[in-house]
C-alpha cells in the first residue's frame, strides 16, 4: 500500500500556518519537496530575519569575509525575499546582528508599506532612520537606533505594545509617540537618550488605556525620568535603574517621584538598584512611616542584594511592607544569597520573633511569600525573614524557599527550629523547591 502524503493533503491556509513557526531558511527549503510546496512560503504573512539566516548568508561567501563586504548581499536577499511575497505583511523583524543601515531599512519599510498592513515590527541597530509611520501598526520595538518622527505625526491608533532599547530620540517625538497613541496599553523604555546630548528626557503618560509599564532610569546624569499624570488603568510597573551607578543618590529623587505617580498599581517588581535607591532615604529612624503608600498592590517582587545582611536594607525592606496594607503576594531574590555568601554574618533574628506592628498585610491579607537562595547553608541568612512571616503573617498560606539544584538537604537543625515555630497561621505551609531560582511571572 501506497504510502499517503498527509501533511502535503492538508488545505493551504494550514500549511502556510506551519511554514509560518519554522525560521524562513527552512521555509523556502521546503520548495524542494514537491511541486504543490514549491511557492508556498511566498503566502507567509511576514518575515522574521533572525541570526542564523544571516549566519548561513555569511557562511555562503566563506567564514573569513569582512562584515561591510556582508552587507550588500543581505540586503539584496532580504529585500527580494520581501518582494517575493504575495498577501499583505502583517510582521518584519531585523536584529541586532545585521548591522544594517538606515538608508537600506528605509528601503525595506518602503516595500513593506506598499503591500499594507503591517503589524508588528522588531528593528535593530539602524542608525539614524525614519520613524516607521504605519497606521495599522500595534507592536513596535526600536533597539540601538536614532530616530524622529515627521512633523505631519498624528500618532499610531492601531499601536498597543511599544518598546523601546537605546533609543535616541527627542522629549517632544517621545511623548507624542506614546501620548497619541491611544491604544497603548503596553510601555517598555529602557536606556533612553534625547537627541540633544543636553537635555534631559522626561516621558509622560497620558494614557487611558495603558496597564503596563516597564521603565529603567538611566544612570548617566540621570538622564531621563518618567512622569504618570493620567493613567486609569495601569496595573503593573517594574521599576529599574540601567547599569551600576557610583552616585545613586542622585536618582533618589526621580525614582521616588516616579513610584509617587504609581501609588494605585496592583503589580510593583523593584530592581537590585532601585532598592539601593530606596535605602539612601533617611527613613530607617522614623518607625512604620514610608513616603508613599501602595493602597492597593497585591503582589511586590523585589531584586535585592544585601537585604538579608545590611541591617539598613532590612529595616527599609519592613518599612515597604508596612506601606502595603492589601498586599498578597511577595516575592524576594536577594543576590548575595542567590551567588552563595558564606562569610557575611547573619542579621540577628531575635527582634523579629516578636510580635511586630504596623505591618496590615501580615493580618489580614499576605497568604504567599517565595524566597530565592543559592544553597540551603544560606537559610541561617533569613531566618529572621522566615521568623517574621511565620511569627506574624496570620493569613499566611504557603511560604516557598526555592534553592538551585544540587543545595544539601535541609538540616535537622534549621528543620527543628521551623517546627518548633508557633505559627500565627495554622494552615502556613512552608516548602523547600530545588532548581527553582528564577522570579516566576
Amino acid at each position: 500500500m501506497a504510502a499517503v502524503d498527509r501533511i502535503s493533503a492538508l488545505p493551504e491556509e494550514i500549511k502556510v500556518s506551519i511554514l509560518s513557526l519554522l525560521s524562513i531558511t527552512d521555509a523556502v527549503r521546503t520548495s524542494v519537496l514537491s511541486r504543490s510546496w514549491c511557492r508556498l512560503w511566498t503566502f507567509l504573512p511576514g518575515l522574521h530575519i533572525d541570526r542564523v539566516f544571516l549566519n548561513n548568508l555569511r557562511l555562503l561567501k566563506g567564514p573569513d569575509v569582512d562584515l561591510e563586504s556582508r552587507i550588500p548581499r543581505w540586503v539584496g536577499i532580504i529585500e527580494r525575499l520581501l518582494s517575493s511575497l504575495c498577501g499583505p505583511i502583517h510582521y518584519f523583524t531585523l536584529p541586532n546582528y545585521s548591522r544594517i543601515d538606515s538608508p537600506h531599512v528605509n528601503r525595506f519599510l518602503a516595500l513593506i508599506f506598499q503591500k499594507g498592513s503591517l503589524e508588528k515590527l522588531s528593528i535593530s541597530n539602524a542608525g539614524l532612520f525614519q520613524f516607521p509611520c504605519f497606521g495599522s501598526l500595534k507592536y513596535l520595538h526600536l533597539n540601538l537606533v536614532l530616530t524622529s518622527l515627521p512633523t505631519n505625526f498624528e500618532g499610531l491608533d492601531q499601536l498597543t505594545s511599544l518598546k523601546l532599547d537605546s533609543v535616541f530620540i527627542s522629549q517632544r517625538d517621545i511623548n507624542l509617540l506614546v501620548n497619541s497613541s491611544k491604544k497603548l496599553t503596553s510601555f517598555h523604555g529602557a536606556d533612553l537618550r534625547s537627541l540633544n546630548k543636553d537635555e534631559k528626557l522626561l516621558v509622560t503618560f497620558n494614557c487611558p488605556l495603558l496597564k503596563s509599564i516597564h521603565f529603567q532610569f538611566e544612570r548617566f546624569k540621570a538622564a531621563v525620568d518618567a512622569r504618570v499624570d493620567f493613567a486609569p488603568c495601569l496595573e503593573s510597573v517594574y521599576v529599574g535603574i540601567k547599569n551600576n551607578v557610583k552616585e545613586l543618590a542622585l536618582l533618589t529623587e526621580p525614582v521616588m517621584e516616579f513610584m509617587a505617580d504609581i501609588d494605585h498599581v496592583c503589580y510593583l517588581y523593584l530592581d537590585p538598584l532601585v532598592f539601593e535607591c530606596l535605602s539612601e532615604l533617611d527613613v530607617v529612624n522614623a518607625p512604620h512611616t514610608f513616603p508613599i503608600h501602595f493602597h492597593q498592590l497585591r503582589c511586590l517582587k523585589l531584586d535585592v542584594q544585601g537585604i538579608c545582611t545590611d541591617i539598613t536594607k532590612t529595616e527599609m525592606f519592613c518599612h515597604l511592607l508596612r506601606s502595603m496594607p492589601c498586599l498578597d503576594q511577595l516575592q524576594i531574590k536577594d543576590y548575595d544569597l542567590v551567588k552563595g555568601v558564606m562569610f557575611i554574618d547573619p542579621i540577628s533574628p531575635n527582634k523579629y520573633m516578636k510580635k511586630q506592628d504596623g505591618f496590615h498585610c501580615l493580618d489580614k491579607t499576605l497568604t504567599r511569600v517565595e524566597i530565592y537562595v543559592k544553597k540551603l547553608d544560606d537559610l541561617n541568612h533569613i531566618m529572621w525573614m522566615m521568623y517574621l512571616f511565620l511569627l506574624n503573617a496570620k493569613v499566611l498560606e504557603v511560604l516557598k524557599i526555592s534553592f538551585s539544584k544540587g543545595g544539601p538537604k535541609v538540616t535537622s537543625r534549621i528543620t527543628k527550629k521551623l517546627c518548633a515555630v508557633k505559627k500565627a497561621s495554622l494552615d502556613a505551609k512552608v516548602v523547600f523547591v530545588a532548581g527553582d531560582i528564577g522570579l516566576e511571572s
